[in-house]
């Protein structure tokens, strides 16, 4: 049985159960009756250190856990390692003020689950095992895939395939312009992430439309942030080959973060999908929403694996070593 404090931690609880168990494990963990309690806020207050990362400011608290540990410096390499990745997606970033707070958790995954509250300033919530390395800490993809979410308004939950696709697909990819893994190794997991959306048993059958806002109910985490994933991959791969690079993913973002992050509304898919057609070509954005939203939520990536010239085989994906689709693996990858 889980037990949360308030309903605001209800989706923490969520997005812990997708990011760190498997169904089976968590099934165990209800029978034996595991109890999760939250650590209040005012805990780490204590142990608050400002990290500056060019012109974003990170304040960032620990609890006793964490700020006591040997190493302590290894928190702020690995946090800059991460906002830098995120930052050269648009070569800067829409905040200058980031709350980040780092809590122990148990178990021996270096990052267990990590989540965004779109407070002012911005808070990042990153539960930790205390004793990870460095090494650990940046070769894993929450601290990455947390900061990308800000990169783009919250789009309501009602669309919330639309940040966590975005987060998702970026989050290797990050990780591989980092410089902490390679092109061919950032496919491959991104890759393994589609075939973790497509085995999700939960969801299966639905249309995005209807599923996106049931996600946290029928715990159809993977396959509604990776059929999101999938659709930015497919516009990703579109904008650059259908236009000789002039547009890229990136380039939209970094458009949007110049005119329209900071405007004060509302925002969904529909209006985000149109805003960054108009920054770039809106029929490919038109096209990919109405392959998506009102079919059945899986991830589709075949074409866009064909141009990038990778097939899959029996003992992982295999990479064309033909000049332009390795050209395009290479430019995603590495943010050309």
């Amino acid at each position: 049985m889980l037990i949360v404090r308030s309903l605001r931690n209800q989706r923490y609880v969520a997005k812990l159960i997708f990011a760190s168990l498997t169904l089976k494990s968590f099934i165990c963990l209800n029978l034996i009756g595991i109890v999760i309690a939250i650590s209040a806020p005012t805990q780490l207050r204590a142990n608050v250190q400002p990290l500056q990362v060019g012109d974003v400011t990170l304040n960032v608290e620990m609890d006793t856990q964490i700020s006591h540990q040997r190493d302590p410096a290894r928190w702020n390499e690995w946090l800059s390692t991460s906002l830098r990745a995120v930052k050269s997606i648009t070569g800067g970033y829409p905040q200058t003020e980031l709350q980040v707070q780092l809590m122990s958790a148990p178990g021996n995954q270096p990052v267990r689950f990590g989540r965004v509250r779109r407070s002012s300033p911005p808070q990042v919530h990153l539960y930790v095992n205390p004793n990870a390395s460095l090494t650990e800490l940046v070769d894993d993809w929450h601290s990455y895939h947390e900061f990308a979410h800000l990169l783009i308004p919250f789009p309501g939950n009602r669309d919330i395939w639309f940040t966590e696709g975005l987060a998702s697909y970026y989050q290797y990819l990050l990780q591989a312009r980092a410089g902490v893994i390679d092109s061919d190794e950032a496919w491959r997991r991104l890759l393994e992430g589609f075939e973790r959306g497509l085995n999700d048993r939960n969801g299966r059958g639905q249309d995005l439309r209807q599923l996106s806002p049931a996600m946290w109910q029928q715990q159809a985490y993977r396959r509604v942030y990776w059929t999101g994933a999938a659709f930015f991959l497919r516009v990703d791969t579109r904008l650059r080959t259908e236009t000789d690079g002039e547009y890229s993913l990136d380039t939209v973002l970094t458009a949007f973060n110049q005119c329209c992050i900071h405007q004060r509304r509302r925002w969904n898919a529909r209006a985000l999908i149109r805003q960054f057609g108009q920054l770039s070509v809106p029929e490919i954005w038109q096209e990919e929403y109405a392959a998506s939203i009102d079919q059945p939520a899986e991830p589709q990536f075949a074409l866009a694996l064909e141009r990038l010239g990778i097939t899959q085989g029996v003992f992982g994906p295999r990479f064309s070593d033909e000049s332009d689709s390795k050209a395009l693996r290479h430019a995603i990858a590495q943010g050309l």
